[in-house]
């Protein structure tokens, strides 16, 4: 099988790798994997970046984001106030 064309079987390593293809399609891709030691290398690949992946949302390991990037909310623009202040809207459920 190791000359066949694994196009179509590529497309579902990742899914694969994480234990979620299904049925016929994951008895396919096994049987074309048992042949194939270029699809096997790359299905290991898959599998060590889906663990790290795991174990980094796990273990809380992702940073928080705060702001993104940007100062603190304050309400104010760099050329005044924001759209909402400055026109004097009360918003909704506001009263003067």
């Amino acid at each position: 099988m190791g000359g066949t064309d694994c196009g179509a079987y590529r497309v579902g390593l990742g899914v694969y790798a994480i234990g979620r293809l299904a049925g016929a399609e994951a008895a396919e891709l096994s049987a074309h994997l048992r042949g194939c030691p270029p699809c096997r290398a790359e299905l290991a690949e898959l599998r060590d970046v889906a663990g790290l992946l795991a174990r980094s949302v796990r273990a809380g390991a992702l940073p928080a984001r705060e702001g993104a990037g940007r100062g603190p909310r304050t309400g104010a623009s760099r050329t005044g106030l924001s759209g909402a202040c400055a026109c004097g809207s009360r918003g909704p459920g506001r009263s003067r």
